[in-house]
């Protein structure tokens, strides 16, 4: 298996599959509903916050991917929270962070090997830092999501 493979698959396993940490994003938000997910403890971030924040983080990862500009028109800010907090508008947040998932999987299973430790133009840090960040990013941040599911 390539690097970029693993990589994506990893993504893919933190999204629906079977991750070494046991819990997936797809199984902890098919519990939680729109006024859950609004929910925040103390000064903490929502759950619906944590989830566009995840979706903005593969927006940028995938940008630096096709060296595109980070910043387009039309980009949510990070760590949203929409004025509508209907279940309609809730899931399709969740539609959002599977397609980001489906688009940043495909992103990272597609991209060189031989240019994985290549700097990204425009920084400097190599590739493997935001592909392999991102898995580490999503597991940071569906323990948190966890965390408040048990508290929503």
């Amino acid at each position: 298996m390539s690097i970029t493979e693993h990589l994506a698959k990893s993504l893919e396993n933190l999204y629906r599959g079977e991750p070494w940490l046991g819990v997936t994003f797809t199984e902890q938000l098919s519990r939680v509903n729109a006024q859950q997910a609004i929910k925040t403890l103390d000064e903490s971030n929502s759950i619906w916050q944590l989830v566009n924040h995840v979706i903005f983080w593969h927006q940028r990862v995938l940008r630096r991917i096709y060296n595109e500009p980070l910043e387009q028109d039309g980009d949510l800010p990070d760590f949203y929270m929409p004025e509508n907090h209907g279940e309609e508008n809730w899931q399709h947040t969740i539609h959002r962070l599977k397609h980001s998932f489906d688009l940043i999987a495909t992103a990272i299973r597609n991209f060189p090997a031989t240019e994985i430790y290549d700097t990204f133009p425009g920084t400097e840090h190599p590739a493997i830092y935001y592909l392999q960040g991102l898995a580490e990013h999503d597991a940071y941040h569906l323990g948190q999501i966890t965390l408040l599911s048990k508290y929503a």
